[in-house]
């Protein structure tokens, strides 16, 4: 159809339909019985509009959907004002233009098939056009109507602005850090892999840089978690000051940050890049409690031109290089090198055995004896984890734990050493006749206090499968534990506590904060440090700490539990200063079940 004839066309349903505006008015108000509409231009159609159809009528002019009647020529014959309100236009200047004018030229295509369809073709997606020129994202839902072999249809126009905005804000989310806005984990790993597929065509070099700040958790503990996130989000902010604007900035957890440099010239331009980052965040911190000193731990890892690279080797080789400077003090930068290299291989290699280990059957527990120092009888035992490895040997816990916490290992595998535990511990208290207190103490990782570990449910499991009672299971969970997110720990050790079990703080006197947690936590038992048992009567100082300990124990009417008991003196001396429990190689190292139960067995014989 020619522009000429398309005007004349619009021109003469624009005469037919004289007042159009008053016409809807009417519409709107039931003032009128019949519309004349020209479905098919020079015939006329009449539409009776009974009670009925002037119910619906009211329902269209009120829906918050647009709405549109459209002639087989694609002529706009009736619109609602919901559709005129999405195009920032009125209802008598829609009515009569062709439809297609009301959406972007991309989905004309797709609005001219549901027009044309005889039979509805169901809802697709499209773009309106306002006469601003702003696009809007609508669904196009579509039916046919056929009024004395004239063909017409019957558009709704849903405004999808709100769903696309949420669905642009969940995936920000997705990819990116709450607290500092920063790209996470993900939106990293990404990254770094389009970077690597780009390197490899071109020159330059591609370093990555592992950032962590020293002594986060000391800030957090001593100002509270609201400084802690104010210190991250300048240091967020000082991060992405100091690199360009083509470079990554990530926060990948807690006080871990990593950044992402692409063209370097040399790895003199990354140690400048990882010097730069930092003095940065070496300048005092200006927090709602005043000024906070922070440095940072840096390990860089690079990837020249034809290297063999990847997103978890590059990962790997920096956090690798990161731990190295947190060694050598606060405030270092430490290059990848061969050396951390092979050191990185052997840990893999220890990860991905330990990885099969709980399925292998190569995980075991032994126990050591806890004794009621005062009637010197066996009241509980403390489960141990080994690890003994069909290549290996006996892998001893402080190899490779650390590496199972790093990994979040630790979560399945401490799962399995609560059931198994819970397990014997039920046997040997249904062995024992006389129904004497007996506990089954184990140690917990703070990375099993963390929501996402669902440890509440772990131990329900346990206690529900093994019988055991809740009290008779007692948690070992050590000050760093509670110090990683103290909040979080709260929550779970406080739905622990109303299980049932006990909570004991392993390793007590060796944090920052002793009494602090004292104070916040259910404790029902202190565990005095091996250290400063070895040192009893020959150490002021350790002596001073553990007499200290114990009468903190009592202040607050909890027990105490002494670690490393190794001889009569110590032994002694404890008795003297009122500890309630020991433990150590004065009466026993940890045995296996079937050793400890003959020594239960001579127990409750004598």
């Amino acid at each position: 159809m020619s522009a000429t004839s398309r005007v004349l066309e619009v021109e003469a349903l624009r005469a037919r339909l004289a007042d159009a505006e008053e016409t809807l008015r009417a519409i709107r108000h039931g003032e009128v019985d019949a519309l004349v509409v020209g479905a098919v231009l020079g015939q006329e159609r009449l539409f009776t509009l009974d009670s009925a159809d002037r119910t619906y009528r009211n329902f269209v002019e009120g829906m918050s959907d647009g709405a549109a009647t459209v002639s087989a020529t694609g002529v706009v014959l009736y619109a609602n004002q919901s559709l005129a309100d999405l195009v920032a236009s009125t209802c008598q200047r829609i009515v009569g233009q062709p439809v297609s004018n009301l959406v972007a030229e991309s989905s004309r295509a797709r609005l001219s098939s549901l027009v044309a369809a005889e039979v509805p073709v169901g809802s697709v997606e499209a773009v309106l056009k306002t006469t601003e020129g702003h696009l809007v994202p609508v669904l196009l839902g579509s039916s046919s109507l056929t009024v004395e072999s004239d063909h017409i249809t019957c558009l709704t126009f849903t405004d999808l602005t709100s769903e696309r905005e949420a669905e642009a804000a969940l995936a920000h989310s997705a990819q990116h850090d709450a607290l500092t806005g920063l790209p996470n984990r993900t939106l990293l790993s990404d990254r770094i892999q389009h970077a690597l597929e780009r390197r490899a065509k071109g020159p330059g070099l591609l370093a990555l840089l592992f950032c962590d700040v020293d002594g986060f958790k000391n800030i957090n503990d001593a100002h509270g978690h609201q400084v802690g996130d104010s210190v991250l989000q300048t240091v967020a902010s000082r991060l992405t000051a100091a690199v360009r604007p083509e470079d990554t900035v990530a926060r990948i957890g807690g006080d871990e940050f990593v950044v992402l440099c692409e063209e370097l010239a040399d790895i003199d331009a990354a140690s400048m890049v990882a010097t730069r980052l930092g003095s940065a965040v070496a300048m005092p911190i200006s927090t709602r409690i005043g000024m906070v000193e922070a440095t940072m731990s840096v390990g860089v890892a690079v990837a020249t031109h034809g290297e063999r690279a990847s997103t978890d080797t590059l990962l790997r080789d920096a956090d690798e290089a990161m731990y190295k400077a947190k060694r050598q003090g606060p405030n270092v930068i430490e290059l990848f090198d061969e050396d951390l290299r092979t050191v990185a291989a052997s840990r893999l290699q220890l990860m991905t055995e330990l990885r099969g280990a709980t399925g292998n059957r190569e995980l075991r527990l032994v126990y050591q004896p806890v004794l009621d120092l005062g009637a010197e009888r066996i009241v509980g035992v403390e489960a141990l984890l080994r690890w003994k490895n069909p290549t290996r040997g006996l892998v001893q816990p402080d190899a490779f734990i650390p590496f199972a916490e790093r990994s979040g290992l630790i979560v399945q595998i401490g799962a399995w050493v609560v059931h198994e535990a819970c397990r014997q511990g039920a046997a040997w208290l249904a062995a024992d006749g006389d129904g004497r207190p007996f506990t089954m103490s184990v140690n917990v990782s703070g990375r099993q206090l963390t929501p996402a570990a669902r440890f509440l449910d772990t131990v329900r499991a346990a206690l529900a499968e093994s019988g055991l009672m809740p009290s008779a299971l007692i948690l070992e969970v050590t000050e760093s534990a509670l110090m990683e997110d103290a909040e979080a720990a709260l929550r779970v050790v406080n739905e622990l506590k109303a299980l049932g079990v006990r909570i004991a703080i392993d390793d007590f006197g060796t944090g920052y904060s002793s009494l602090l947690y004292l104070k916040r936590f259910p404790v029902d038992l202190l565990k005095i440090d091996r250290s400063f048992v070895a040192g009893l009567g020959g150490n002021r100082e350790d002596s001073a700490i553990v007499r200290s300990v114990i009468d903190l124990a009592q202040a607050f009417g909890i027990s105490s539990v002494a670690e490393g008991i190794e001889t009569a003196e110590q032994l002694a001396d404890l008795r003297s200063l009122g500890c309630h429990y020991g433990q150590g190689f004065l009466w026993s190292p940890g045995r296996s079940a079937a050793e400890l139960g003959d020594l239960l067995d001579a127990a409750q014989a004598g």
